[in-house]
């Protein structure tokens, strides 16, 4: 392990290798809290590392200890899966592998998140300290490796020992076990931290070596997720295809972007080039169907979408909702509504969702509906005057000018700063139906076209 002030996580992480351990070895990175102390509560060789913003060269630091045959890389934010006792004496007798890809669970705090290229996976509560994440997402390293002294690490942050593994002739197969983490789960500000700190050290790493292709995929994607610069991500994106043409992720991700920007053909030809099966698939169909259905291609949407579902764990309610919609756009209304609805009450909170369901009910002309879905809407999910302005405006092209002043109460009472609420309410107090439809029309028809 390396750590700094790991101190709040570090007992529960050590607990969790207890008895199937011979050797604990911290390499500390300078830690102020009580970090040491319940390090040598466990029996840890304790090495002091200077920081020096390479995380690799720390593991290194941890390595040079280790007397075992095996090593398994922990962080202090994680715990080994209880099972793992049982399971890892299995892996030690295979004479020609050199490391094990371990399945890490990442918790997350909402139902409906992306990890690299994963979609995450409703959470089946395995573990104690994360009853309360909805889902978790999966990706594997090579967390449990033979110690060689031609086995370590590499990359100044995302470190990873597989080259060195590969380079010896040596086999890495899937693990048998599996890791949990909680990172995901601390609060935003930590996380924010994370993400400006992590593409400093990516830009050093590509700095070092220019020529990783790996490396300038992980800066494109945190400049994507993190920093919300489509253009700069899809630089790096391209540099890294010119230095490994047969990577399938940056065909992933520019996809994605492309589908943010409404460049729908262009998202469909990357998405093409990504080949790839198994678990990463599941999120390049997703992406493949939001393509072509923001093509028109509805029915070939529908076919995509479907096999993402297939591939998707345990179900997902957004990808039903986007196979209902894109029914109710064929015209398959009744089939496509009932759809959504399932998806809306299995996922109450959910705004995609249920903006889907509303914007459904509005092409199948079911207005009554459409503006019960707003006004809830408007109350669940208020982040945004604009709901508000949504829901009266379906309720005033019913006429029902009683609860469209309620919810524009309901919203003036969150927004009382917002000119169009106002302007609009007095519209409505005024019972000037005409002013009131097309004050509404002006504000909200560019955030309700169906698409």
């Amino acid at each position: 392990m390396i750590v700094k002030n790991g101190g709040q996580n570090l007992r529960p992480c050590l607990e969790s290798v207890q008895g199937i351990v011979s050797q604990i070895v911290i390499a500390d990175t300078g830690s102020t809290d009580n970090t040491v102390e319940i390090a040598r509560d466990f029996g840890a060789t304790i090495v002091s590392v200077p920081w020096e913003n390479h995380y690799a060269k720390a593991r290194n630091a941890a390595l040079e200890p280790v007397t075992t045959d095996w090593v398994l890389v922990l962080d202090a934010d994680e715990e080994l899966d209880r099972e793992s006792g049982k399971k890892i004496p299995q892996l030690l007798n295979a004479a020609d592998v050199g490391g094990y890809l371990t399945p890490i669970r990442n918790y997350v705090a909402t139902r409906f998140g992306r990890g690299w290229d994963r979609v995450a996976v409703s959470n089946d509560h395995p573990h104690e300290r994360a009853k309360d994440a909805p889902a978790f997402i999966v990706h594997e390293n090579c967390r449990f490796f033979r110690r060689h002294k031609d086995i370590y690490f590499a990359g100044r942050v995302h470190e990873l020992v597989e080259h060195q593994i590969k380079g010896l002739g040596l086999k890495i197969q899937p693990a048998n076990f599996f890791i949990h983490h909680f990172g995901q789960l601390l609060g935003k500000e930590v996380r924010d931290h994370k993400g400006v700190y992590y593409r400093d050290l990516l830009r050093l790493r590509v700095q070092d070596n220019p020529n990783d292709a790996l490396g300038w995929i992980q800066l494109g994607l945190q400049e994507y997720e993190y920093f919300k610069n489509p253009e700069e991500a899809l630089r790096c994106f391209e540099h890294a295809l010119t230095l490994d043409p047969r990577a399938s992720e940056p065909w992933l991700f520019t996809a994605m972007i492309h589908i943010d920007s409404l460049r729908y053909a262009e998202a469909l030809k990357a998405v093409e080039n990504d080949h790839r099966e198994g678990q990463c698939a599941a999120l390049r169909e997703q992406v493949r169907g939001d393509a072509l259905h923001g093509l028109g291609r509805f029915k070939d949407a529908r076919m995509a979408y479907r096999k993402a579902a297939k591939l998707t764990p345990r179900g997902d309610a957004m990808l039903e909702s986007k196979i209902g919609y894109t029914e109710v756009k064929m015209g398959q209304k009744q089939t496509g509504l009932a759809r959504l609805r399932r998806a809306a009450r299995a996922v109450p909170g959910m705004y995609a969702i249920h903006d889907l369901l509303m914007k459904a009910c509005m092409i199948s002309g079911r207005m009554d509906e459409a503006a019960d879905v707003a006004e809830k809407l408007s109350e669940d999910s208020g982040s945004n005057f604009r709901l508000f302005l949504r829901a009266a405006s379906l309720c005033a092209q019913l006429e029902q000018w009683e609860r469209t002043e309620h919810i524009l109460e309901r919203g003036l009472a969150k927004f009382p700063d917002s000119r169009e609420l106002r302007d609009v309410y007095a519209e409505v107090k005024a019972r000037k139906p005409s002013g009131v439809r097309e004050s509404l029309e002006a504000a909200v028809v560019p955030q309700v076209t169906a698409g």
